[in-house]
């Protein structure tokens, strides 16, 4: 009988005629192994075991016809040892059929005569979109996070070019990445698109800078910057700039500096420092700010000042839905693009983001985006919190204290021109702008930051939890120093619907209990330690929260570390 068969397939099918027969295993001498298929190929004339993903897919293109399952699964192999081993990619290749099948993450790849069939085609380029897409979010995180610092300021009147600013403390109200407490600020985004800017700054206590939209410095200015904290005039131009610069711009002894920027668009920031607390003077040199064009230079306007203070505003990016849309806007309006930045843009239009041109993602690819985005504000929050490269930045031995800046410098540039990725990633993610300031060691200026993220066990601080902080005496900073708890998923101050200020500061220090030995016992948990009101931080239960310690004007012994600041503990119910 087998042999009758076999002679008549041939001339069945050489006559166009397909069997009208189902072939039953016992019939076939063949013996596949445990997990195989048995099939019947219709072009070759013969049976062969293979896969049960490559039997599917012969039968669906006419190729063969599946014969019986193996209801057994083949376990895997397991080495005796799991060093050194690198496994290999599974793949089984028919060569008569030119037919490979691919083991991967994603699923099966299989390929027909070396070239992708259209099933893995689609599965490769929608897992090439969503990995594209990572690396789009994470790259252009500083440009969108820096335009994200204005993300709602038109709710309050404002537009590119106003100025908004803080006549009172900054509050939990404000959805604004690491702000602080203890000073005022002003910010403004400004647009060079229509010419070369001129930024007036007045003489007194202001601490700022000017960054592009890529939060790279231009340059400080203030107490710290080459004005040393006195009256001066910054022109800022636009890339490309080849016009005329007055003359009087062109003597640095008058206090006129003349900076290039490399993108359209730039932040201007300032802080105020407030002593006394004197708010009404700190507010009163801020408003003795002054932006405009320079070719308004002989009779400049003065420029349009917003107050938000007391105001409930996001002012930082979205980091899923809508981040998007805020990189297509943010990138549509730098019509340069930077060398460093040919690829970044290139790797926007494989996902579809062309600057300028229109954003309208079909829904395959909007879903795509949007899965990307999640996972990739997943991985900056893991970047942010726990970062590979902390190691050389935690402030103090042996304490969970880290450098808020992971860099020795501004634009996050190793000594050959390298970005650093990592510590960039950690610093964005959590806070805003960049400054000169920042990495200079200066005794008695400026202001220093070092924050964690977990207690002396090393577990990540929660607010469920009750923590203590012991802040030992004499604080190295010769204006003033705070402690500010934000919350962990929205980086901004902590919004515990008690305390307006959620934070610990010698600026209330007449408020505060204070030991006999000058030392602070501070207390973060969710509900009130007996007796330490003054000293507590409420925390929400269920989210979690991190610290940053500021000093202000910092001191010898905060740089050469005599001064240092115990880990938070947590107190055991």
């Amino acid at each position: 009988m087998k042999i009758v068969l076999f002679a008549l397939i041939p001339v069945i099918l050489s006559m166009g005629i397909l069997p009208a027969f189902s072939l039953q295993p016992e019939d076939i001498e063949t013996e596949c192994r445990d997990g195989q298929v048995l099939v019947f190929r219709t072009n070759s004339m013969d049976y062969i075991c293979t896969s049960q993903s490559a039997a599917s897919l012969w039968s669906r293109l006419g190729m063969a016809e599946i014969v019986s399952f193996s209801d057994v699964k083949i376990e895997p192999e397991i080495p005796e040892t799991t060093e050194d081993v690198v496994p290999e990619m599974p793949s089984e290749r028919d060569p008569l059929l030119g037919i490979e099948t691919i083991e991967t993450h994603k699923g099966t790849i299989t390929l027909d005569h070396d070239y992708l069939t259209p099933e893995s085609a689609e599965l490769l380029d929608d897992e090439l979109l969503y990995l594209r897409a990572v690396q789009v979010y994470h790259l252009a995180l500083p440009a969108v996070s820096g335009a994200g610092i204005f993300y709602e300021q038109h709710k309050v009147g404002a537009a590119p070019g106003d100025v908004v600013y803080w006549s009172d403390f900054m509050n939990s109200e404000i959805d604004l990445l690491t702000g602080n407490t203890s000073v005022l600020y002003f910010m403004s985004l400004q647009d060079l698109s229509d010419g070369p800017i001129v930024v007036h700054m007045p003489e007194g206590n202001l601490q700022g800078h000017a960054d592009n939209i890529y939060q790279q410095v231009i340059t400080d200015w203030g107490i710290v910057g080459p004005n040393e904290g006195k009256e001066a005039y910054f022109l800022f131009l636009p890339p490309g700039f080849d016009g005329e610069i007055p003359s009087i711009f062109n003597d640095e002894t008058e206090n006129h500096f003349v900076f290039q920027s490399d993108t359209m668009q730039i932040i201007t920031m300032a802080r105020a420092f407030v002593n006394a607390p004197d708010k009404a003077a700190a507010e009163d040199l801020i408003t003795k700010v002054n932006i405009f064009k320079l070719s308004e230079l002989d009779n400049p306007p003065k420029v349009k000042f917003i107050d938000v203070s007391g105001e409930s505003l996001k002012l930082s990016y979205p980091t899923t839905d809508g981040y998007w849309e805020l990189l297509h806007e943010v990138y549509s309006k730098e019509t340069v693009v930077r060398p460093e930045d040919k690829n970044l843009v290139g790797l926007m239009h494989t996902i579809g983001i062309v600057p300028g041109e229109p954003f309208t993602p079909d829904e395959h690819t909007r879903e795509i985006l949007d899965k990307a985005a999640v996972i990739a504000n997943l991985m900056a929050r893991n970047i942010a919190f726990d970062s590979p490269v902390k190691e050389p930045y935690l402030f103090w031995p042996d304490k969970n204290y880290e450098l808020a800046f992971m860099t020795k410098n501004p634009r996050y540039e190793d000594e050959r021109g390298v970005t650093q990725i990592e510590q960039r990633m950690s610093f964005m993610y959590q806070a805003i702008t960049t400054a000169e300031a920042m990495v200079l060691e200066m005794i008695g200026k400026g202001s220093k930051y070092v924050g964690t993220y977990r207690d002396s066990n090393d577990e990540f601080l929660k607010g469920s939890n009750l923590y203590h902080l012991n802040i030992p005496a004499n604080v190295p900073a010769e204006n003033f120093w705070s402690i500010v708890v934000y919350d962990a998923e929205t980086r901004s101050m902590i919004n515990n619907g008690l305390q307006p200020l959620p934070g610990i500061r010698s600026l209330e220090s007449d408020k505060l209990l204070v030991n006999e030995d000058g030392s602070y016992d501070v207390y973060f948990g969710p509900e009130t330690p007996e007796g330490y009101e003054s000293n507590w931080i409420k925390t929400n239960e269920g989210d979690g929260f991190f610290i940053y310690m500021r000093f202000y004007s910092p001191t010898e012994f905060y740089f050469d570390k005599s001064w240092q600041l115990p880990e938070v503990v947590k107190i055991e119910n």
